[in-house]
């Protein structure tokens, strides 16, 4: 009896290890820094921390974007990472340019980053023959970066 309660009792523990390690709260991450995340982010799922050596980047997923954001030691945003597929996240001057110079091909994937006051969007485009990676902002302006051809 003394051994299956002992099992028991191991077991529970380490369900609960295992629980806080899931919700991705260590012990290490500052309290004002959770609590600047979690009410920008309520609805946020699988978060992660890391701590680095003057803040933490967290990583979570939010209406299946994957997104991570890095925190100063007050809990102030510095910079964000998104990713994501959907060109309706685009802003629209954006977006519209986007139609307009490259058409013929469709959004694989986009990862936006901000830091400061900018932000940019790298957008992956895949045509019949070729990817094409995109560089814009909200503005609508367009700068390719990478082009690379299929293979036939």
């Amino acid at each position: 009896m003394k051994t299956k309660l002992a099992k028991l009792a191991c077991l529970f523990v380490l369900v609960l290890q295992t629980a806080a390690f899931a919700h991705g709260s260590p012990k290490e991450v500052n309290e004002k820094v959770i609590r600047a995340f979690h009410d920008a982010f309520p609805l946020a799922e699988k978060v992660d921390w890391k701590e680095k050596d003057n803040g933490y980047v967290v990583y979570f997923m939010e209406n299946a974007i994957r997104s991570q954001i890095e925190y100063d030691l007050d809990g102030n945003f510095l910079s964000a990472i998104r990713y994501y597929q959907n060109p309706c996240l685009l802003p629209l001057r954006l977006s519209w340019q986007l139609h307009k110079k490259f058409g013929d091909k469709t959004v694989y994937g986009i990862t936006e980053t901000s830091s400061g006051s900018k932000t940019f969007y790298y957008v992956k485009l895949e045509g019949q023959s070729d990817w094409v990676t995109v560089r814009g902002n909200a503005n609508g302006n367009l700068r390719v970066v990478e082009k690379l051809d299929k293979q036939q």
